[in-house]
C-alpha cells in the first residue's frame, strides 16, 4: 500500500481509539514468477487503539496524504508497507498530508489495517 496520494475521508476518535477511513489508496501486487506487477486501488481502515498521543484537531475532510510513517516497535515504514498488517507494542501513525497542514500523530498500543471491500485493478505496470 502506497501513501502518496491516498485519500482520507474521516477519521473517528472515541475514548482511546482512532478510526482513519481509508477512501482510496493505491496497492502494488507483485506474484512470484509473473513478469510484471498490477497496480489496484482500495479502501480501508487504519485503526489505532489504547492510544496515548493523537491529535487536538483535524483536518477537514477528505484530504490527501503526501506520505506516512508507520512505527512498529523500533522499525519505522515510509512512504509504503505491506497489508493487512496488525502490530503490538510501542506502535503509531504520522499523516503528512500534500498541502501545508501540520502533521497528524497518533500513538498507541495495537495497530491495524485491513481493506474493507475488494481491491480494483487499474493495470499491469
Amino acid at each position: 500500500m502506497q501513501f502518496a496520494g491516498m485519500t482520507i475521508g474521516a477519521i473517528e476518535l472515541g475514548g482511546d481509539r482512532a478510526e482513519i477511513r481509508v477512501d482510496h489508496t493505491i496497492i502494488i501486487t507483485n506474484m512470484d514468477g509473473a513478469e510484471r506487477d498490477t497496480r489496484w486501488y482500495g479502501r480501508g481502515c487504519l485503526t489505532i487503539s489504547d492510544l496515548y498521543q493523537s491529535p487536538d484537531e483535524l483536518p477537514t475532510f477528505p484530504v490527501t496524504l503526501a506520505s506516512a510513517d508507520i512505527r512498529d516497535n523500533q522499525m519505522t515504514y515510509r512512504g509504503e508497507i505491506n497489508i493487512p498488517f496488525e502490530f503490538h507494542g510501542n506502535v503509531g501513525v504520522i499523516l503528512h498530508f500534500a498541502d501545508d497542514q501540520p502533521p497528524l500523530k497518533f500513538f498507541g498500543e495495537y495497530l491495524s489495517f485491513s481493506l474493507s471491500e475488494h481491491e480494483k485493478y487499474i493495470e499491469h505496470i
